[in-house]
């Protein structure tokens, strides 16, 4: 079932700061365990590969150090599951790569469109499925933000950015928006940034709003 933004962020409060540094670390691996010479000869698809299984890693030792989160990997989807406290439910979350919609490319097995769709799946053994990923440039050096998403079959629920320590901080540039009216099921999506000052990302401008 689909979860809303303000109950998402009050059960990952506790979580924030290191997802994102499972995100974040994921691609500091990908820039700084690979050789230059590796990545060059990379294919898109490559570096989305290791990338993730870097992720995994950091993912997997996460869950080792907290037993509020466990590891789920079925038919080869690797989902994080949050049993936060003084929250009624699990919340499952993949961990993908995405583009500044906040939509994965992948060609969508039955299995994760049954999990985009909000689908009840026993062996996730999660009540809410939400999606962590990363985002980059255009030219695919340089990471643009970490995203949190609540997908909707195709579309997404709502999107958030969050940074480091971002969960702690005021809630800014929050508004809503309707899809495109010729659509059969419009979805309601969100853009929320949590800020921290003077944060960054690989380099880039201040990804929070101050």
């Amino acid at each position: 079932m689909l979860i809303e933004f303000d109950d998402a962020y009050g059960a990952m409060l506790p979580y924030f700061d290191r997802l994102w540094n499972v995100v974040n670390g994921a691609w500091q691996d990908w820039s700084e365990e690979i050789s230059p010479k590796v990545r060059a000869i990379s294919s898109t698809r490559s570096r989305a590969c290791l990338v993730s299984d870097f992720m995994r890693v950091r993912g997997s030792r996460l869950a080792e150090e907290d037993n509020s989160i466990s590891v789920v990997i079925k038919r080869q989807m690797f989902v994080l599951v949050f049993t936060p406290k003084n929250f009624s439910g699990s919340i499952g979350i993949r961990l993908k790569k995405l583009d500044e919609d906040g939509l994965s490319r992948n060609q969508p097995t039955i299995q994760v469109q049954d999990f985009r769709g909000q689908l009840s799946l026993p062996e996730i053994k999660a009540d809410y499925h939400l999606e962590a990923g990363y985002v980059v440039d255009r030219f695919g050096s340089a990471l643009m933000s970490i995203d949190l998403i609540c997908p909707s079959g195709e579309g997404n629920y709502w999107k958030a950015e969050i940074i480091p320590n971002g969960a702690n901080q005021n809630i800014s540039n929050l508004f809503a928006y309707e899809n495109s009216p010729d659509l059969i099921n419009p979805l309601k999506m969100k853009e929320v940034r949590v800020a921290k000052k003077s944060d960054k990302l690989n380099g880039e401008k201040n990804a929070g709003i101050t």
